[in-house]
């Protein structure tokens, strides 16, 4: 896989190397701040592995907000310098990530020409594929590879004045940033640490980061994208269903869907990795039948969740189906577009992520409808604590599925 970096933004890359700023610098990541529907969400890691706990902070999106973006990205950046203060980060180096909301997201495939940089030819593509000018958004370009003998590139563009927007709200808030990245690419990176050895790569991973507003899905060959979109059907809707049916208010009818059944969590991170010429308990070798049915068990993520108590997925009384029924369709019609595209890379597994993966029932629903072995994921879990942080806004008691973009920002290069 390959990335270039935002047109326009090149003259500023300056910090490309390690996410810790050099040898020279502190041992601390870049803060990595996730500006969710459902949440604002920060979190900053330490350590010479960047393993260590360093601030972790959050403040939930106020209802009358969740539909309204504009007015919610101005809540969340003027939450900024009280999280900070509160958080226990060090520095003011924060990536942020650009919200699925503000981005359009398309796979285009084009034939190179010799001479003539891959970029050139994406943005020639783009009024007709993207509707849009070049000149009128920032994009990141990830290279997937050659598919029907052409060039396949996931173009992942935002309007370059929410662009300037959310680089004056934290510079505003006193913090300087040093990297902005894709949802999509964050999550992934937030996934490095299963995929340690050679083999690891082989395998075919479908993450779902279901938030409130919106789904995002990704396929990843290893640690690369191959896949990326977003689905506008999340926790929001389905609330909104079970709320009409039962004749309730939206945040009752969440709280009666959690009430359900939570995802169990991680088991306890182990004290040391296993070896590289070790196996992993579960998994299977990635060129046998797929479908395996002692799923891979790795750090950070829940035990299967079908082999779980099993959990309803609404409220008795209630009823959701569409909402529930276009999530899985629209899942499944990525899946087949991806076969036909990759057919000799067949997924895996399917791992959640997102705030509404706490639901167990809604996971279950999804694997057995996806006929997946599937994973809740902490990416909390991967950052050793010492005790005494602050930690305002966030149980780390409790499972955190909805913190794999901000973890992956504090993971990812400086490009800015």
């Amino acid at each position: 896989m390959k990335s270039s970096a935002f047109s326009g933004f090149s003259s500023l890359s300056k910090l490309l190397a390690s996410p810790l700023g050099g040898k020279n610098a502190p041992q601390v990541s870049p803060i990595g701040v996730d500006f969710g529907v459902g949440s604002l969400k920060l979190v900053q890691a330490g350590g010479a592995s960047g393993s260590e706990l360093v601030g972790v902070a959050g403040v939930e999106t106020p209802p009358e907000l969740h539909g309204d973006h504009n007015a919610r990205l101005k809540f969340q950046l003027a939450q900024l310098p009280r999280l900070m203060k509160e958080g226990g980060f060090k520095g003011r180096r924060v990536i942020c990530a650009i919200p699925n909301w503000r981005v359009m997201c398309k796979h285009l495939q084009v034939s190179r020409v010799d001479g003539v940089p891959l970029t050139v030819l994406i943005e020639s593509a783009m009024p007709a594929q993207l509707g849009c000018d070049p000149l009128s958004v920032l994009h990141r370009d990830v290279e997937v590879g050659v598919v029907n003998g052409r060039t396949e590139v996931i173009v992942i563009a935002s309007p370059r004045e929410f662009i300037d927007r959310l680089v004056r709200g934290l510079t505003s808030a006193k913090l300087e940033p040093v990297g902005m990245h894709s949802e999509f690419t964050s999550t992934l990176r937030a996934f490095d640490g299963i995929h340690r050895r050679d083999k690891d790569m082989d395998y075919n991973t479908l993450y779902l980061d279901i938030g409130a507003g919106t789904t995002n899905v990704m396929i990843a060959h290893g640690t690369g994208l191959a896949f990326a979109r977003v689905i506008g059907v999340g926790g929001l809707q389905i609330d909104r269903a079970i709320a009409q049916s039962c004749g309730c208010s939206t945040a009752e009818a969440h709280a009666k869907r959690l009430a359900l059944g939570l995802t169990a969590p991680p088991p306890p991170r182990p004290v040391a990795a296993a070896p590289d010429s070790g196996g992993i308990a579960g998994v299977v070798d990635p060129t046998a039948e797929r479908r395996v049915t002692v799923p891979p068990q790795l750090p950070g993520l829940s035990p299967e969740v079908t082999s779980q108590a099993a959990s309803a997925v609404v409220p008795e009384g209630s009823n959701a189906d569409e909402a529930l029924e276009i999530l899985a369709d629209e899942v499944q019609m990525c899946l087949r577009y991806h076969a036909s595209q990759h057919p000799a890379r067949r997924v895996d597994r399917v791992i959640f992520v997102g705030g509404e993966a706490r639901q167990r029932g809604l996971c279950q629903h999804l694997a057995r409808v996806l006929k997946l072995p599937g994973f809740m994921a902490d990416p909390l879990s991967r950052l050793t604590r010492r005790g005494g942080e602050p930690c305002p806004g966030v149980d780390l008691s409790q499972p955190q599925p909805a913190w794999a973009v901000a973890m992956g920002l504090c993971m990812s290069p400086t490009d800015l």
